[in-house]
């Protein structure tokens, strides 16, 4: 019976041993951008089988690398009548267990639009993208004739799946608009200048609406399109990130 369990468990030792082996290979190729993924790690990791509109998928950057897992994004080259390139993400496990995959940077355009997603903002816990709209004037000279520009919020998971995506339309013109979409760590925010803390925790209150006492403050959002005063008492309005992020900037300028 001993035996037996050895067997099994060297077996699957073996097995695991071999799994991290080839997901390694993988992430060999990563420290390289836009190289070429081979067919059999493609298919395997990636589900990508060649097509006549796009015949190879290459390799991105490992965007994030958390404890329990990494997001590889990759890239895919083709042809729709004008310039085309799309990427992914995919988060693994580190023994090469796929978790989620979802869209990534896009840059697609012919005569008539340009439709473009940026990334704006990386971490372990959220991502942020630019996505931009561009209307041309394809009979005439090809000038801008409307564009949408809005920025999508994609939450990660402790276990490193993607939550829903949302967005925050007053985000896009806002300088400091992610301390209300992430909590940040006394490390991440030592570095900052007493004022630039101060404008960062007013930012959060005049997001809501909130009517500063101080003439300073007030004259400073004033001149952002995105602020419309309207309330005298804003924290009941804070959302838990702001309320934490609020909390120790308090706590760091004591």
């Amino acid at each position: 019976m001993i035996r037996y369990l050895l067997i099994i468990v060297v077996f699957l030792s073996s097995k695991n041993y071999a799994q991290e082996t080839e997901f390694n290979k993988l992430l060999d190729f990563f420290t390289e951008s836009k190289k070429q993924i081979p067919e059999d790690l493609a298919l395997k990791y990636f589900d990508f089988t060649p097509t006549e509109r796009a015949n190879a998928l290459f390799t991105g950057k490992i965007l994030v690398r958390a404890n329990e897992y990494i997001v590889l994004s990759t890239v895919l080259e083709c042809s729709a009548g004008g310039s085309c390139e799309q990427s992914s993400l995919t988060s693994f496990s580190y023994k090469g267990e796929r978790i989620d995959t979802i869209a990534y940077e896009r840059k697609m355009a012919d005569c008539s639009f340009d439709d473009k997603r940026e990334s704006a903002f990386i971490s372990n816990d959220l991502l942020v993208f630019k996505e931009t709209r561009e209307k041309l004037d394809c009979l005439g000279d090809g000038k801008q004739i409307g564009i949408k520009e809005w920025l999508e919020f994609q939450p990660i998971k402790e276990n490193g799946a993607f939550s829903k995506p949302y967005t925050d339309l007053k985000a896009i013109e806002r300088d400091n608009y992610i301390y209300s979409h992430r909590v940040f760590t006394p490390g991440e925010l030592n570095q900052r200048t007493e004022e630039e803390l101060a404008v960062i925790k007013n930012e959060i209150f005049a997001s809501h609406g909130y009517m500063f006492t101080k003439e300073k403050w007030q004259d400073f959002f004033e001149s952002k399109s995105w602020y419309m005063p309207s309330d005298d008492d804003a924290i009941s309005k804070l959302t838990e990130i702001e309320k934490k992020n609020v909390e120790l900037i308090l706590s760091i300028k004591k």
